[in-house]
């Protein structure tokens, strides 16, 4: 899929290289026990395009999670050397007689193009991480249905290091688990899921404009494939994308309304926009009745989400998906 990704959106080779050197060394790192208590990892699932790059930054801005910066997600062997590093370089508690005092990074940055965030404390959205934990699919995914007891075991390990770091629980992006959230939930029975979702036909117009920017061309595949990816690409691109959501939303629903209902909560993007407080008040009832309190608060201003201008021939295509 790299190589189909417009110029703007290619990979530095450089800087992989580097990284690639930084996170051998790391491989094998395991930290010292810390005292701190348990703190259950929030998981942030949905179609792509329906908010959860917005609910990063969202939750980031709060102060009640550690979460997967821009810096930290290049320590992705070992999350919490990141964050340790991350704390030393910004925290302005650790800057000892101004040695760090030429790195100021007061003001968290909202800016993101296709879930690309801006700025070094901004989100990330993690994938190196997950990729480097499980067995990869073949694809662009992973596959935890062929993933070891071991390995679910050095994934919780880690988010629980990196969680003990600033003893605040981890919240990051989950959507290349869309459609294995059973076998995560069953292998990690203390994770907690976030569930964000936005109108189908909104978010199935938003995906076929990303794939016009990272590919320039709406017919090639954007975000992880679906179980019925060889179906839908042999489909118009118009229906691809809609039936993209939807079998992401199916498969969502199905997964999640399994899981006991202290375990998920689902939030509307519209409605976390409008009125971010009111979602943050849900996410710390969220963490109590786990015997959790989040230390923290909404910090963004409400915003509106406008519906979008869809030309009729896209929307046409829409409802020929939904009726076919």
């Amino acid at each position: 899929m790299c190589a189909t990704r417009t110029k703007k959106f290619q990979r530095n080779d450089r800087l992989e290289a580097l990284l690639g050197r930084l996170n051998t060394a790391l491989s094998d790192v395991v930290l010292p026990p810390v005292d701190t208590p348990e703190q259950p990892p929030l998981f942030i699932v949905g179609p792509p395009r329906s908010g959860t790059t917005y609910c990063m930054q969202w939750l980031g801005a709060s102060g009640a999670f550690s979460y997967p910066t821009n810096l930290i997600a290049r320590f992705w062997q070992a999350p919490a050397i990141g964050a340790i590093v991350q704390h030393m370089l910004t925290d302005p508690h650790y800057d000892f007689r101004g040695e760090f005092s030429d790195l100021r990074f007061d003001t968290l940055q909202t800016r993101s193009e296709l879930g690309k965030t801006q700025g070094l404390l901004s989100s990330n959205e993690f994938w190196y991480f997950w990729r480097s934990q499980f067995p990869d699919d073949g694809d662009i995914g992973i596959d935890l249905e062929k993933a070891s007891q071991d390995q679910f075991d050095s994934f919780a390990r880690k988010l629980a290091e990196f969680a003990s770091v600033a003893a605040k629980p981890v919240a990051t992006k989950a959507m290349i688990v869309n459609h294995q959230i059973t076998r995560l939930a069953r292998a990690m029975p203390n994770a907690l899921f976030l569930r964000l979702d936005r109108p189908p036909e909104a978010a199935a117009w938003s995906l076929l404009r990303a794939r016009e920017r990272m590919h320039g061309d709406t017919a090639i595949w954007y975000s992880f494939r679906t179980p019925n990816f060889d179906a839908l690409t042999s489909l118009p691109a118009e229906q691809q994308v809609i039936g993209q959501i939807a079998t992401i939303r199916q498969d969502l629903s199905r997964q999640l309304d399994a899981l006991p209902k202290e375990r998920v909560l689902s939030l509307d993007y519209a409605d976390l926009c409008a009125d971010p407080s009111f979602a943050f008040e849900k996410i710390r009832a969220l963490y109590q009745a786990h015997g959790v309190s989040l230390e923290g608060e909404n910090t963004l201003p409400p915003t509106t989400i406008s519906d979008p201008d869809i030309p009729h021939d896209v929307r046409q295509a829409f409802a020929a998906f939904r009726g076919a």
